[in-house]
């Protein structure tokens, strides 16, 4: 069952379906399938590798992490992430997001509590200086989709 949230609203679907997942997971698991999720990171596109200067650092991560967003003709916002392939455990946090938030209305993204991963248990298989960065990374894309809006 969805956990409701600011005004009341569920998590987004594919977000709450992820944290299901690997909410019944165990530590190993939890590693296998944050492995399974960098290796499946989307490459950033070509029109935006020149482009830094244009994307949102995540300074909260030790790993360089930019992103920006994107918004279609249905008021949808997409991101994209520029994260070094040798941070598996980045990338595939960062993964989490990008396939939970993708698709989503502004209002849907900046709704979801910084807390929204508990249920996760991600203090199992990861330390918290990448959860703190996993937090910081959803923060940076609730601005990068205002700026995208």
């Amino acid at each position: 069952m969805p956990r409701p949230y600011i005004n009341n609203m569920p998590l987004p679907t594919k977000l709450q379906e992820i944290i299901d997942d690997i909410a019944s997971m165990t530590r190993e698991e939890k590693l296998e399938t944050l492995i399974a999720y960098a290796e499946s990171f989307p490459a950033l596109p070509e029109r935006f590798k020149n482009q830094k200067e244009n994307m949102e650092p995540v300074p909260e991560c030790m790993t360089p992490v930019f992103l920006i967003a994107e918004k279609d003709s249905n008021d949808k916002i997409t991101f994209y992430f520029d994260i070094p392939k040798e941070s598996p455990t980045v990338r595939g946090l960062a993964s989490i997001l990008l396939y939970g938030l993708n698709g989503c209305a502004l209002e849907e993204i900046i709704s979801v509590p910084a807390d929204f991963y508990l249920p996760m248990n991600l203090h199992e298989a990861v330390s918290q200086q990448r959860i703190n960065g996993f937090i910081g990374v959803l923060s940076h894309m609730k601005q990068a989709a205002v700026k995208a809006n």
